[in-house]
């Protein structure tokens, strides 16, 4: 078996206390194995710090341009990311994505757990 979209038709959500607007290509979808989602920013929108529990995450860039905040242990990197550019960062990785123009980034995160995500107080 399989699912197909198109990510056209897919209803956007907005969600509290987060910029970026999320279409929930994986509500659609169902995966099993993997939680994909496609976020849409707004030029200097950017998502909350955060990182992930579990989840290993795959950014790619739909479109647009995003700079990637990434800080393990005492490191810090920001990444400008184009179209067709790929990123992956474990899930013990602190990041934020800005966009630094209007940008679709599709954000694979696996394994497919749910709320997987942890702030920063």
């Amino acid at each position: 078996m399989y699912s197909l979209i198109d990510l056209e038709s897919v209803e956007p959500h907005e969600l509290e206390q987060e910029e970026p607007t999320l279409l929930p290509v994986g509500l659609e979808l169902r995966p099993e194995q993997m939680r994909p989602s496609v976020w849409h920013y707004e030029k200097g929108e950017e998502n909350t710090y955060h990182r992930q529990g579990e989840q290993e995450e795959l950014y790619v860039v739909l479109e647009g341009s995003v700079d990637v905040t990434i800080e393990r242990e005492d490191e810090r990197d920001v990444v400008t990311l184009s179209t067709h550019d790929f990123l992956v960062v474990p899930p013990e990785s602190w990041r934020q994505l800005r966009a630094v123009e209007e940008s679709k980034v599709l954000v694979v995160g696996a394994p497919n757990v749910k709320d997987d995500s942890i702030v920063e107080e």
